[in-house]
C-alpha cells in the first residue's frame, strides 16, 4: 500500500449505500461547521466519504507522508502527535467531529506533506474524503474553503500554543524522564524470572494500572520500562516520581503538587506527561487521600488539581482535568484496590533469586567495563561463589554498585577481577573464615586427584594388616611388640593432638572402613544385590546411645584386661571393630558403621567440632545452582562449566559416604574429609575453610544427650587411667583387673562417673544462682576442649618416651635384637612441660565457650569456672 493512501483502505472501507448517504447527510447538516453549507454540497459530500473502522492505536498517517485527503472523526478519538525531545508527544486530539488532515492539502503541491502523524487513541469510526474528492468538491462548492480556512486559523494559534507549552513540558520533565534501553529485558532463568517474563508480557497487552512490591534496590524502575517498552505506550515518555523526595507539610504528610498540580501556580507530572507511562515509588508514604485520588485517576483517567494557596485559585477551574498517562505505582510493603482493575506483580530481593545473581554478573560487569571504556571484565567461579553467597541488603542496585568498583579497581590489562577487589563482599557465615582451596591451589588439585584418598587406603592397609596380625603373633610386652608401640604410642596421642587441626580427617583413610568397602565390593562381585537402605529414624534416636554403650566397653576392656599392655588383646580390640565395618557394609548401602555406630568415629565425631578446618557448601550456590545434588546423591560425570575449571571437577561419584549434605552442614560432626563432594561438585561451591577453634560449638550449635554422655565418659577416663594414684590417695590401693572383676567394676564405673557427678552438682548450683543459665546439656560442651586436652596429656609421655623407638621395638617383634638402631626419646621433664602446657592452654581456652554458650556475665559462671581450674589442677597433680 502506498504511504499516501489511508491505512485500511484496502480493508475495511466501505461505499456508502442510498440510506447510509442520507444518514451520513443529515449526520453532517447538524455539525456546527458542516451545518452551514447547502444541502447540494452535504450531499455530494456525504457520497464521496469512505468509512473506515479502526482499533485503538491504529496509525492512520505518519509525518513527512504526501497527503491521502480529509479525514472526519464519526466517533471515538484520534490523537495528532509528533517527536520532540521528550519522546512522542501529542500536538491535539481529536474527537467526534472534528475535521484533521487537510492543512497539507491547502499547501502547494511541491511542500504538501502531513507535519504531523495521526493514531488512534481508542476504537474509532473515521470517515475519510479522498484529496481528488476534496478539489472536485471545493470547485463545485466554493464555501467548503471557507470552513477549511476558519479550522486552519484556529490550529494556527493551537499550533503557537502548543510550541510553548512543549516548552514547558520539557523543562518540567527533565528530572523524571527515563531513557528507555533499546531493547529491556529481564534478566535470570530462576522460576521467579521466568514468572515475571510472564506477569510483564500480560501487563503489556493492555494499559491497566500496575501496582508493583518490590523491596528498595530489587530493579523496579527497570521492570516498569520494560512494561511501557512492550506496550503501546513505547513509544511515549517513561518517567518515575519518587514519593520519598517530595516535600512535606508540617505533620510530615508529603505534598501532591508534582503529581496532580496546583491551581494556577504549578503543573503536575500528570498533566505534563499528557501521555506515557508514569511510575510513583513509594506510593506507600503518600496519605490514604491521596492514594484514592490516584486510584480514582487509575478507573477515570480524569484527576483534580491541588487547590492553589490564593485567594484567586482556591477552587480550580477546571475540576476534571483529562490525562492519558498509565500508572505504575510501586512500595515495599502490600498495597491493593478493592474497586479497580489492576496487574499485581511481585519483584523478590536478590537473596529470594540466588540462581539469577550469575547472569546479573556478567550483565553488570559487561555494562561496566563499557562504561568505563574498557575491554570485557570476567570474574572466576571462586568470587563468582562470594557474590552469590553475599545477602544484599541493597539488592540488585548494590550488586551492581559492587561490580561497577571492582571494575574500576582493576588494573588496566586484567581479564579477571582479583580477589582483593571483592573483600568486603562476605557472607556472614564466612566470616573469620579463609577457604584453604583458594589460598593454596594446589591443595584443591591434590584433593581432586586419586592420590586422596584412595591411594592413601593402600598405604594404610600396608602397615593395618601386619600391624594387626604382629598383634597375636608377636611378643605381647610393651616393649617389644610394634602393634603395642603403633597403637598406644603412635596412634592415640598424635590422633588426640590433630583432632584441634584437622578435626575427622581419620575417617577418610581409617582401615576399618577401608576393609569394609573392600569386603562390600567382592560381596556384590560375587553375588550382586541391592543393599538395604538405612534403618534413619532408629539409629538418629537410638545410633549415638549404642556407640556411648561400646566406648564404655572398650574402657572397661582396656582397664580390667589390660589392654594397653597385652598385644593379642588390642589386635582383637582392632578386628572387633574392622568387624563391627564389615557387618554392617554387606548389609546396609554405604557407612552405616561410620556414621551411626563405630565407638572411635563417635569420638571423631565429637572432638572434630573444636578442629581449626571445617568442609562446608554454599547453601546460596547449591541452592541456585545446582539440581542433580550429585555431592548427596552420587551421580555420573558432570562437566564443570566455569572458565577456570579443573579437569577433575564435576566427578563420577556415589555420593557421600555418609550421606551428609555439605550444604546443610551445621558442625564437623558428621564430614569425614573424604572429599567425594569437592570432586562431584560441578560448581565450585565446597570450601575447606581454616577458622577459629571451636566454632562450632559457637554457632547455633545443637548437642545430643548421648554426645554429651560420651563427652562425660572421656572426661571420665582420665581418672579411670590415674586409678593406683587415686585410691592410694584415699588409701585403698587395690588392683582392678579381670581377675576381681565384681569388685573392681564398680570402682572403675565409679571413676568413670566423677566427671558427671561434679559437672551436674555445679550446674545445678549455678542455676540456683542465676536462673537464667542455659540448661544442662548445652554448657556441658564447654568441658569439650578440657576433656580432649586431658586424653592428650594422659598420652603424652608415651609418645616422648616410647614412639621414638619404633624401630628397635619393631626389630625386637620380628625376633632382631635392636639395640644399634636410632630412636628419638626425650625425657620425662619434657613430657611434663607438655602435659601442664596443654591443660593450662585447655583451661584458658575453655573460658570463651563457656562464656559464649551460657550468654552470661562472668561472675554467673564462677562455679563452672571454679569446677574447670579444679579439674585442671587435679589433673596436674594426678599426671606429675
Amino acid at each position: 500500500m502506498s504511504d499516501s493512501v489511508p491505512l485500511g483502505t484496502h480493508r475495511n472501507s466501505t461505499p456508502p449505500t442510498p440510506s447510509i448517504e442520507a444518514e451520513r447527510r443529515d449526520w453532517l447538516s447538524f455539525h456546527r461547521l458542516w451545518g452551514t453549507l447547502p444541502d447540494a454540497a452535504l450531499q455530494a459530500i456525504a457520497r464521496c466519504l469512505v468509512k473506515f473502522t479502526l482499533a485503538v492505536d491504529t496509525d492512520i498517517y505518519q509525518a513527512g507522508q504526501t497527503p491521502a485527503g480529509l479525514y472526519l472523526v464519526k466517533w471515538g478519538t484520534v490523537e495528532l502527535y509528533r517527536r520532540s525531545p521528550i519522546g512522542h508527544t501529542h500536538i491535539l486530539y481529536r474527537s467526534a467531529g472534528n475535521l484533521f488532515g487537510y492543512m497539507p492539502m491547502m499547501q502547494a503541491e511541491a511542500e504538501a506533506s502531513y507535519q504531523t502523524s495521526a493514531s488512534t487513541l481508542c476504537p474509532s469510526e473515521i470517515w475519510f474524503l479522498s484529496q481528488s474528492d476534496f478539489a472536485s468538491l471545493t470547485q463545485d462548492y466554493p464555501d467548503i474553503h471557507g470552513i477549511i480556512s476558519q479550522l486552519l486559523a484556529q490550529d494556527l494559534a493551537h499550533f503557537a500554543e502548543r510550541v510553548t507549552w512543549e516548552e514547558t513540558r520539557i523543562q518540567g520533565l527533565q528530572d523524571y524522564l527515563h531513557p528507555i534501553p533499546a531493547q529491556p529485558q529481564i534478566i535470570g532463568t530462576s522460576k521467579a524470572s521466568q514468572a515475571l517474563r510472564k506477569q510483564v508480557a500480560k501487563a503489556a497487552t493492555d494499559l491497566k494500572p500496575v501496582i508493583l512490591k518490590a523491596p528498595a534496590g530489587s530493579g523496579k524502575t527497570f521492570i516498569a520500562s520494560v512494561i511501557h517498552h512492550q506496550s503501546r505506550l513505547s513509544d511515549r515518555p517513561f518517567a518515575e516520581l519518587d514519593c520519598t523526595q517530595l516535600p512535606t507539610d508540617e505533620s510530615g504528610v508529603p505534598q501532591t503538587h508534582a503529581i496532580f498540580g496546583k491551581e494556577g501556580e504549578t503543573l503536575g507530572i500528570l498533566e505534563l506527561l499528557e501521555q506515557g507511562t508514569l511510575l510513583i515509588d513509594q506510593v506507600h508514604v503518600l496519605s490514604s487521600s491521596d492514594r484514592d485520588r490516584l486510584l480514582h485517576y487509575s478507573q477515570t483517567g480524569l484527576f483534580i488539581r491541588n487547590p492553589g494557596t490564593s485567594p484567586a485559585t482556591t477552587a480550580p477551574s477546571d475540576p476534571n482535568q483529562q490525562s492519558w498517562v498509565r500508572l505504575i505505582l510501586s512500595s515495599p510493603r502490600s498495597l491493593s484496590c478493592e474497586v479497580c482493575d489492576y496487574h499485581d506483580i511481585k519483584l523478590f530481593s536478590l537473596s529470594q533469586r540466588k540462581a539469577d545473581i550469575p547472569d546479573f554478573v556478567h550483565h553488570f560487569l559487561s555494562q561496566a567495563s563499557q562504561h568505563q571504556g574498557r575491554d570485557r571484565i570476567d570474574v572466576e567461579q571462586a568470587e563468582l561463589r562470594r557474590l552469590i553467597s553475599y545477602p544484599y541488603p541493597g539488592n540488585l542496585v548494590e550488586l551492581a554498585g559492587i561490580l561497577d568498583r571492582a571494575v574500576a579497581m582493576t588494573s588496566p590489562g586484567q581479564a579477571v577481577i582479583p580477589e582483593q577487589v571483592l573483600w568486603s563482599v562476605q557472607s556472614s557465615k564466612n566470616a573469620f573464615r579463609v577457604d584453604l582451596l583458594e589460598q593454596f591451589p594446589w591443595l584443591r588439585q591434590f584433593l581432586l586427584s586419586n592420590w586422596w584418598p584412595e591411594r592413601f587406603w593402600l598405604m594404610m592397609m600396608a602397615v593395618f594388616v601386619p600391624v594387626t596380625i604382629l598383634g597375636y603373633l608377636g611378643p605381647q610386652g610393651r616393649d617389644d611388640s610394634i602393634t603395642l608401640n603403633l597403637f598406644w604410642a603412635w596412634w592415640w596421642p598424635f590422633y588426640l593432638f590433630f583432632f584441634a587441626f584437622v578435626g575427622r580427617l581419620w575417617c577418610a583413610v581409617c582401615p576399618f572402613m577401608i576393609v569394609g568397602e573392600w569386603t562390600r565390593s567382592l560381596s556384590l562381585w560375587i553375588w550382586p544385590r541391592k543393599l538395604r537402605p538405612w534403618p534413619t529414624k532408629w539409629m538418629e534416636r537410638w545410633g549415638a546411645w549404642i556407640l556411648f554403650a561400646g566406648f564404655l566397653l572398650i574402657y572397661l576392656w582396656e582397664k580390667l584386661w589390660d589392654l594397653p599392655h597385652t598385644a593379642y588383646l588390642s589386635s582383637w580390640l582392632l578386628v572387633a571393630i574392622t568387624a563391627g565395618a564389615v557387618i554392617c557394609s554387606l548389609i546396609y548401602e554405604r557407612r552405616l558403621w561410620c556414621r551411626y555406630l563405630c565407638p572411635i568415629g563417635g569420638m571423631n565425631g565429637m572432638f572434630a567440632k573444636l578442629s581449626m578446618v571445617e568442609l562446608r557448601a554454599s547453601q546460596q550456590v547449591c541452592g541456585s545452582q545446582c539440581s542433580t545434588f550429585g555431592c548427596f546423591k552420587g551421580s555420573g560425570v558432570v562437566p564443570a562449566t566455569f572458565s577456570d575449571a579443573l579437569p577433575n571437577e564435576g566427578q563420577a561419584t556415589g555420593g557421600c559416604p555418609i550421606y551428609s549434605h555439605p550444604a546443610q552442614l551445621k558442625d564437623n560432626r558428621n564430614c569425614v574429609l573424604c572429599m567425594t563432594c569437592l570432586k562431584a561438585c560441578p560448581h565450585r561451591s565446597i570450601q575447606v575453610n581454616f577458622r577459629f577453634p571451636a566454632t562450632d560449638l559457637l554457632e547455633d550449635h545443637q548437642g545430643l544427650w548421648a554426645e554429651a554422655a560420651l563427652l562425660l565418659l572421656l572426661l571420665g577416663g582420665v581418672f579411670m587411667h590415674q586409678s593406683p594414684k587415686i585410691l592410694g590417695w584415699l588409701g585403698h590401693p587395690m588392683p582392678l583387673d579381670a581377675a576381681h572383676l565384681l569388685q573392681s567394676l564398680p570402682v572403675v564405673l565409679g571413676l568413670l562417673s566423677i566427671p558427671a557427678i561434679l559437672i551436674l552438682a555445679t550446674h545445678q548450683v549455678t542455676r540456683w544462682l542465676d536462673p537464667q543459665q542455659p540448661g544442662f546439656l548445652p554448657v556441658v560442651y564447654a568441658y569439650l576442649p578440657l576433656t580432649l586436652a586431658a586424653n592428650l596429656a594422659h598420652y603424652v609421655p608415651a609418645a616422648i618416651t616410647e614412639a621414638g623407638q619404633a624401630l628397635p621395638v619393631l626389630a625386637r617383634t620380628l625376633g632382631y635384637g635392636g639395640d644399634r638402631l636410632p630412636t628419638l626419646v626425650w625425657s620425662m621433664d619434657v613430657a611434663v612441660f607438655l602435659q601442664e602446657v596443654t591443660l593450662l592452654s585447655a583451661f584458658a581456652f575453655s573460658l570463651y565457650p563457656l562464656l559464649r554458650i551460657t550468654q552470661r556475665p562472668f561472675l554467673s559462671n564462677l562455679p563452672h569456672i571454679t569446677l574447670m581450674a579444679s579439674l585442671t589442677g587435679g589433673f596436674l597433680w594426678l599426671m606429675l
